[in-house]
Parts: C-alpha cells; structure tokens; sequence
C-alpha cells in the first residue's frame, strides 16, 4: 500500500530539509525539531502544520535535542553544541568536541544535556551551556539514550557503556552487543529497567540493565526489516527505535521504507504501517503518544543512487496500532 495524501491518518510536514534527515524530537505534543545534512536545525508547530524556525551549522547537523519548551541544542560535522533559544531566536555554540558530535540527550534526571561524539568520548553540559565534565568511551559514539539515572552508550566495535549519573567517573556496566553486526540505535524502556538495540543486519535485541541472571535470562533477539524475492533475502539496517512512552511498546524504521509496531513484551509484531518513499532514517513519538513523526530520507545502504526527495510524516497514531496484546492464558 502506497502513501496516500487524502488520508488523515497520516499527513506531510512541509517544507521538509533538502538532504538526510538526521533526527526528530517533538515536546509538548506540539512542536518538532529537525536536524538535517542540510545544515539546518528546524522548528516546526504541528497543530500550525508549518515551519516556526531554522537555524544553520556549518556542516551537516547530526543530532537535536529539547532542552525544554524554550531552547533546543544541535551538533554534527563541524564538533560544535549548539544553543538556540526559541522564543528570542538567539543561538551560540557552547562547545564542542574533537570530532563530529554523532548524538544529543537531555537528561531529566540531571537537567544536564549528554553529547556522544566520533573523537570517542562523552560530555556533559549544565542548563546555562557550562561543561561538567568529558567521559572516554572504547571507540567512536554512535547512539545514546537515557531514562531515569540510566545512561546507555553504543559505540564502534559494538561496545555498550551503561552510567549512572549520579556517579559517572566509572561505568556501572560494559557489554558487547548481543548482536553480531554495528550497532545502529539504542533506546532505553520507558519504564528504565533495560534498553532495545537495534543493528545494520536487519536484528533488534531487547536488553536488561539487571546483571541477575534471571532478569538476563529474559534477554532475546528478533529479525526485521528484511524482504524475501524468488528465495533471495535482501537484509537492511534497523536505523530507528521510538518508544510509545504510555505502552511502553516501540516502532521500528529501517532501510527497507517500513515502520513497525511492536510488543516487546509479548513478542509480536502490532502493525506494519504501508511502505514509505524511501528508507526511514528517525522517527519520534509524541509524549502522549497520539502522533509518531517518520522522517523517509535515504541513508545510502545501496551506494549513491537518485532516490526520492526527503520527507517527513505525521501519522495520527490509532490506538490499536500501539497498544498490547493482551497476554494468552
């Protein structure tokens, strides 16, 4: 099943960036930042459905994260964090790293943002923009997420770095991923007792924080985002994981133009949405988890080739997409 324009349940936010889309985050319910390898940072207001704001980098952004309702942070290629101030306009670099800043995260728990970046470390900022202090990781940073005082780091070399913020001068936790292939996004449960990870090879595991053994033994791993023709699988990359923060159930993009719901807890697929333009390189849900924002921008798995315009769509999540199954008797 093709897009189709006329259907509410889902509409395009325009003007979209004009090259890969790197992340989506929405606050409020209401507004949504994009950061692009356009350069720019976009501010868009849904309930508007047009563009408030954009503000540029010197080179491709990778990363954008809400600071709250009034400020937002970005950072890419050019190794600088970004600052822009919503309401004012005002923007500033509050610092920077010694290669290209791959992931931001804000962090409620600490009120802090956590930059990862390619020059294998990760910094903490406070809410003025002062720097708290810069982490060495075993390699290159190429996805964060945090929930509660959990911090989940996924690096080069598939190492997983587990912090509590409370004390970071040491991890708490080192791990290889479970999974054989580069890991690709790592999103941590809503409800902070472990986190999904998802790699190149078409796999997302579902992990515990708890060592125990039987909480470990809980741990597994599935297939997705792969297609089968005439016998010949064609594997791709599971480039994005958005948890429903009510159900605690999670969409899955990859390279394959698919979005995925699924019950981690139950082990089974909710939904496949139709199949978009081109890959799905982020997604986000809203806090109330009424609206999942899916950006189809190519990520190159199939070299540079022409492939469709970048977009970003607004589907008006139905509740049976996200919701549980109920557990079999």
């Amino acid at each position: 099943m093709a897009f189709d324009p006329t259907n509410e349940k889902e509409w395009e936010l325009t003007p979209a960036p004009t090259d890969g889309i790197t992340s989506l985050r929405i606050k409020d319910n209401k507004f949504l930042l994009v950061s692009s390898w356009d350069t720019s940072v976009r501010l868009y207001d849904l309930e508007l459905r047009q563009q408030k704001a954009i503000y540029h980098h010197k080179a491709a952004v990778l990363d954008c994260a809400f600071f709250s309702s009034h400020q937002a942070y970005s950072g890419g290629i050019d190794k600088t964090i970004k600052s822009f101030d919503l309401t004012t306009g005002a923007e500033r670099v509050i610092g920077s790293h010694g290669g290209a800043v791959k992931c931001l995260e804000y962090s409620p728990f600490l009120n802090a943002l956590i930059s990862g970046s390619w020059d294998g470390s990760i910094s903490l900022w406070d809410s003025r923009g002062s720097h708290i202090g810069n982490y060495k990781q075993p390699d290159k940073v190429y996805t964060m997420s945090c929930v509660n005082e959990k911090l989940v780091v996924g690096t080069a070399g598939r190492h997983v770095v587990i912090y509590d913020l409370r004390n970071m001068g040491e991890p708490e936790q080192r791990r290889e991923s479970s999974l054989k292939y580069q890991t690709r996004c790592i999103r941590a449960y809503p409800n902070g007792t472990g986190y999904a990870l998802s790699s190149i090879e078409g796999r997302v595991a579902m992990e515990y924080f708890d060592p125990a053994p039987e909480v470990q033994a809980k741990k597994y791993a599935f297939k997705c985002h792969r297609t089968s023709n005439e016998g010949i699988e064609t594997i791709y990359p599971v480039n994005s994981i958005a948890f429903h923060q009510n159900y605690g159930t999670f969409a899955t993009g990859g390279g394959d133009g698919i979005v995925n719901t699924w019950d981690g807890q139950n082990k089974k697929r909710l939904n496949q949405y139709h199949k978009y333009p081109t890959s799905i390189s982020a997604m986000a849900f809203s806090e109330d988890g009424g609206m999942l924002a899916i950006a189809s921008s190519y990520t190159f798995e199939e070299g540079d080739k022409e492939h469709p315009a970048d977009q970003i769509y607004i589907r008006n999540v139905q509740d049976h997409e996200v919701r549980p199954k109920a557990k079999q008797t």
